[in-house]
């Protein structure tokens, strides 16, 4: 390490993204107390992160070169994390504001019943993507997305293209109020999580992560809690090559099938 006793884990996951991964790093601050784990999920990201953090003893480069997918990358690195400690899982598209870290430490203090905080994620568009969730999606809904990710070329025209198409705006939420899930692209798990038992063992490579989460602080009887006061800015990249937005739109249209029974389920 750099010599700072490290107080909190950020799994980055990469797929194509080292420079990206590069920028968020350096965004964290170079006296940040912070462990970096980076996922490197796709052919050649090993070795250029390799490369890229060669001089930064706070980053561990675990290569996943045959992509097991975001959420199942964590799965995959959590022998090599201290959960003991909060855990951030996390794209590598993110920016963090000066003193993020610390004001996620100071959060999770504030918050002990908290097994999972949403700060402010500010989109391509300039608003908050959280707290995304207020509320469980219902199953017609979920059935009605699916229904539009049956076909890739529906999906790519209406949601994949666009810029911004996977914010979300929650107007009037007051900082350390609860939701159902924060937004996917950051997610920061509290050491509760982990000690009553919290799962990160999910079926699907994409999507769906925050409905996860989501049901797991449910079933732990933990809160999803609003914290602004920490900001990250995403530069959301759409899935590039319409080759590439097809596979995303079947791997979606998947798991909001199963999302969709399983909130049927639920009773959502």
């Amino acid at each position: 390490m750099n010599g700072i006793q490290p107080l909190l884990t950020w799994v980055v996951v990469s797929y194509g993204g080292v420079d990206d991964a590069v920028h968020l790093v350096d965004s964290l601050g170079p006296d940040s107390p912070v462990a970096v784990v980076l996922c490197a999920n796709r052919p050649g990201d090993t070795e250029a992160a390799t490369t890229a953090f060669a001089h930064d003893p706070r980053v561990q480069v675990l290569s996943f070169e045959d992509n097991p997918g975001y959420l199942p990358a964590l799965q995959r690195a959590l022998p090599h994390v201290d959960t003991t400690r909060p855990v951030v899982l996390s794209n590598c598209d993110l920016l963090a504001d000066p003193g993020v870290v610390g004001e996620l430490l100071a959060q999770v203090e504030a918050f002990p019943d908290a097994g999972w905080l949403a700060p402010s994620i500010i989109g391509s568009l300039g608003q908050d993507q959280n707290p995304n969730l207020l509320r469980p999606p219902s199953a017609r809904w979920l059935r009605a997305l699916a229904a539009i990710h049956r076909f890739p070329q529906v999906t790519d025209l209406l949601l994949l293209r666009k810029e911004g198409h996977s914010s979300r705006t929650v107007g009037g939420a007051e900082p350390g109020s609860t939701a159902f899930a924060g937004h996917g692209s950051c997610i920061v798990l509290t050491p509760r999580f982990f000690h009553a038992g919290g799962s990160c063992d999910y079926p699907f490579a994409l999507f769906g992560e925050e409905l996860w989460f989501g049901r797991e602080c449910a079933r732990l009887g933990l809160t999803v809690r609003y914290v602004p006061s920490a900001v990250l800015r995403h530069a959301e990249h759409a899935a590039t090559g319409r080759r590439r937005r097809g596979h995303v739109a079947r791997v979606k249209y998947e798991g909001l099938r199963w999302w969709a029974r399983e909130a049927r389920d639920a009773g959502w």
